[in-house]
């Protein structure tokens, strides 16, 4: 799910994650994991996951009753503090999300060559930038995603 508005508060996303859950009950479902995030290209649940599990714990979906969902809850298994400390957290530029795309995809595809070397080709290609303001606009979105 992705969210892109903020800053957001637990109770919008709590409310978001309780719609999805609605919109899959009687599907027999054991178990779902919804994880929100500001961005689709974030790898990390940058605002929030949940669980809807029996009792909330995802380890004991295959003893629930998929067809009623008696004794299943809606377990808030991350919830980052960027929805409750928001003045901590700023959001990353399209830019930033560009750049941070294209530096994951070239350290995956050659995990050989260095974090610098990639920084430098990217600030080189097409972006008119330093490899210093490269790597603070790729540390961004990290640290957007994390905080």
């Amino acid at each position: 799910m992705e969210l892109r508005v903020y800053p957001v508060k637990v109770q919008q996303v709590t409310d978001v994650a309780t719609r999805i859950v609605e919109n899959h009950r009687g599907q027999g479902w054991q178990a779902l994991s919804i994880v929100i995030t500001y961005d689709r290209r974030e790898v990390l649940p940058s605002y929030a996951a949940f669980e809807w599990a029996p009792e909330g714990r995802w380890a004991d979906a295959a003893k629930g009753d998929a067809a009623s969902w008696q004794g299943y809850r809606l377990h808030e298994a991350v919830v980052r503090d960027k929805l409750t400390q928001p003045d901590k957290c700023q959001v990353p530029s399209e830019q930033a999300y560009r750049l941070n795309n294209e530096f994951n995809q070239a350290t995956e595809d050659n995990v050989e060559v260095s974090e610098e070397t990639v920084l430098a080709d990217i600030a080189k290609r097409g972006h008119n930038i330093s490899t210093a303001r490269a790597e603070e606009l790729v540390l961004t979105v990290e640290d957007w995603t994390m905080c």
